[in-house]
């Protein structure tokens, strides 16, 4: 358990700097707009000159309640607040007045929503009424979500880098920008006991550090009271430790690759914002799970911007390589720093609701050049429960394969103990499908009878008709790593319900000389029909007991086992993104025993 700041008696009092003397990036001498990125960014300016500042009603808000959808008040409402960031910045940098304006109508537009939490997070929220409408008025103090934390931290950046701008058309909207920022986002996060900060004991996932590094950038440029400087950064310490208090030693984030964006890169945000805000006297980047939560992102990389997509994720991710390359740089992981600057070759990130980093960006320069990256072909995540390996350190050649254990009540989880995912060259072979556009059922009691949910769907069998349950007592145990090989054995019967008549069933995965080998070995109380499942982006080709896959891989199985390839429509905007198809392929190789083993080549 590392509750980091109090171990090393790192405490806000006496340490904050006053709003006079604070400055962001400390460590950049002469911190200058990197022209390329503000070229860019004066283009989208010039271009939403024209763009009507979009409406958001109560109909649209009331959509999630009525029918689920989200989006429809999301897109509006994000538009809003890109809007406003852009005629910031690109004020900030021109400094010609032009923009300024257009920035006025925006901000005044966020200023006057009656809630900045977004239908599907009012839940959360004392402000939830069964009508789908935010009761805010009266003494009621606002919640705080997501979107509510990075709204006050866009109108801290407008403030901060365009309120003089403002201020010459009028001073009422500065004003007013301070008061509302106060009002909903400060005075409720100091008198009220939110779920995400960990204080009422729960394990809190990303919207921690997420909502921290936006409410310290708020503090950081706008707060001018030395009391409540001192004790807003106090009490984010003390929520950001309750975040590490139980993280993993080796770093696994079991929220997938796609959150640690705002999960781990979100916690290093919050490190060099009291980095910054203390005048380097806040100083962890040294601590081992700092780094640990950094690599880990590097080691769940399988090429380019594909990563292994465990959890709510999608097939690739589209990383902040500039953070990361800081990443690396403060904990002293080249590895880490190295991967930063490919992830920022292969395209840079727009700014999404993580605005130090985003603002720090603006002053890096664009990195041209691709870096030699050289990847680790044998690791093991012993308290994550995940394997990886590769034929080559080169992540564009060769097999790669991963498999994971650990439990089914992991965050943003899909029932997927035992999963394996092969790719070949960097592409996809054998896959997880990853998650689909949320709605109304995704975070609900619901949630499992989402296909892309079920064990079912993942390259996992179905015993008797039975699949994986939901739930932290259904998980994989007796978890083996050959660090020889690089290959993992773990029991995996304990993820499914006893009704699947399940005595013993271990998985063994292992890479060898370019061919992946899963062997399945199963005890079960009575004859049962075995269904064994592999998902495919794209049409297998049955002959005899091999399969042709994607890559111009083959797929050789036991004959014992009769197989059958069925095409599925996916019906879902989220997964046919994803793999940039409406269907895709389950592989069913299916037996009927009570004991016995069965072995899955991939070469």
């Amino acid at each position: 358990m590392s509750r980091i700041f109090a171990e090393r008696g790192m405490r806000a009092d006496g340490n904050v700097l006053p709003f006079e003397e604070f400055r962001l990036f400390i460590d950049e001498k002469d911190p200058k707009f990197d022209e390329k990125k503000m070229a860019k960014v004066v283009k989208r300016a010039e271009e939403m000159l024209e763009e009507p500042i979009p409406m958001l009603t109560a109909s649209l808000y009331r959509e999630f309640v009525v029918n689920g959808n989200r989006t429809h008040y999301q897109m509006p409402y994000f538009r809003r607040r890109s809007m406003a960031l852009t005629f910031a910045m690109a004020e900030a940098y021109e400094k010609k007045g032009r923009f300024a304006e257009k920035l006025m109508d925006a901000v005044w537009a966020i200023l006057e929503e009656t809630s900045w939490v977004i239908p599907a997070h009012l839940y959360n929220t004392p402000l939830y009424t069964e009508f789908g409408i935010p009761a805010v008025y009266g003494d009621r103090l606002h919640g705080i979500d997501l979107f509510a934390a990075s709204t006050g931290a866009v109108l801290a950046a407008v403030y901060h880098f365009a309120g003089d701008a403002l201020d010459k058309i009028t001073p009422v909207i500065t004003e007013r920008l301070l008061y509302e920022t106060h009002h909903r986002l400060i005075v409720p996060y100091l008198n009220c006991s939110f779920w995400w900060t960990g204080e009422r004991g729960n394990r809190p996932n990303n919207w921690n550090p997420w909502i921290h590094s936006n409410l310290l950038f708020l503090t950081a440029l706008t707060e001018r009271d030395p009391y409540l400087r001192n004790r807003i950064t106090g009490k984010c310490m003390q929520m950001l430790d309750n975040f590490v208090a139980d993280y993993p030693a080796d770093g696994g984030c079991d929220e997938g690759p796609g959150y640690f964006g705002v999960a781990g890169a979100s916690y290093f945000d919050c490190l060099e914002l009291l980095y910054d805000m203390t005048g380097g006297k806040v100083n962890v980047f040294d601590h081992p799970l700092v780094r640990a939560i950094g690599e880990y992102e590097v080691k769940f990389n399988i090429a380019g911007k594909r990563f292994i997509n465990f959890a709510d994720c999608g097939s690739t991710c589209h990383m902040d390589g500039a953070m990361l390359s800081r990443f690396g740089r403060r904990t002293g992981s080249r590895i880490l720093e190295e991967f930063g600057r490919e992830q920022s070759f292969l395209g840079s990130v727009e700014c999404d609701g993580q605005l130090y980093r985003c603002m720090y960006n603006y002053f890096t320069p664009v990195v041209t050049e691709k870096p030699a990256r050289v990847a680790a072909t044998k690791i093991w995540f012993p308290n994550l429960k995940v394997m990886v390996a590769r034929e080559n350190p080169d992540p564009t050649q060769g097999m790669f394969v991963a498999m994971k254990g650990g439990n089914n009540n992991e965050s943003h989880n899909h029932n997927d103990i035992g999963n394996v995912i092969v790719y070949h060259d960097g592409n996809p072979v054998l896959i997880d499908t990853g998650s689909g556009t949320y709605t109304k059922k995704t975070f609900s009691a619901q949630r499992y009878e989402l296909w892309y949910m079920q064990s079912s769907y993942h390259n996992l069998p179905d015993i008797g008709g039975v699949a994986e349950r939901n739930g932290a007592n259904f998980r994989s145990s007796d978890e083996v790593y050959d660090e020889t090989t690089g290959g993992v054995k773990m029991e995996i019967g304990h993820a499914y319900p006893a009704e699947a008549g399940i005595l013993s069933y271990t998985r063994e995965t292992v890479l060898t000389s370019g061919v992946v080998t899963v062997t399945d070995t199963l005890s079960l109380t009575e004859e049962k029909e075995i269904d064994f499942h592999y998902m495919s982006p794209v049409k297998p080709t049955l002959e005899g007991n091999t399969i042709a896959l994607a890559e111009g891989r083959t797929m050789t199985f036991d004959t014992a086992l009769t197989p059958e390839i069925e095409e599925f429509a996916v019906e879902d905007d989220g997964v046919e993104k994803n793999w940039k198809t409406p269907v895709l392929w389950r592989i069913h190789l299916r037996v009927k025993a009570k004991t016995g083993s069965y072995t899955v080549t991939i070469r």
